[in-house]
Order: C-alpha cells, then structure tokens, then sequence
C-alpha cells in the first residue's frame, strides 16, 4: 500500500498515510483541522535483488556488482577488497 504525505496550509505540519491508490485524498489536517494537500515526497520505488540483477553491471575488481550497488562501475580497482 502506498504511504501518501500531506502538508497542512494552516499550522504547515507534515504527515504520512497508507491509503489504497484508490482511497480519497485526506482532506483536513489531524492536529488543527485546517485544509491539507497531498505533496509529492521522494518515495521509496523498489530493489531488484537476485543472481541476475546485475548481471550488465561490470566493474574493475571482478565482483559480479559495485560496492555501493550503483549501476555505474566505480574506478577504483581495489574495490570492495579489504
């Protein structure tokens, strides 16, 4: 279920709800009862994880994936070495 963010025109606090996609937007802030609107947060999207995920990936140590799990090799050689 998706966590919704709200902002509150009155009093300017900030909460989250899980609400169904299709659920109505909140209307009214729970602290001072003023007009909230929904704002646009940077949300969490999703991982992919298993033995193909990265399977493009290259990188300069030999691992089958980055240290940080970017998709982008890093320059180090030693990477991920200790």
């Amino acid at each position: 279920m998706p966590v919704y963010e709200y902002l509150c025109n009155r009093c300017g606090g900030r909460f989250e709800l899980n609400q169904s996609i299709n659920d109505t937007p909140v209307e009214i802030c729970p602290s001072c009862k003023g007009d909230v609107r929904r704002i646009i947060s940077g949300g969490s999207g999703f991982i992919v994880k298993g033995a193909n995920s990265n399977s493009s990936v290259k990188t300069n140590c030999g691992k089958p994936q980055t240290c940080c799990g970017s998709n982008t090799p890093c320059e180090t050689p030693s990477c991920g070495s200790k």
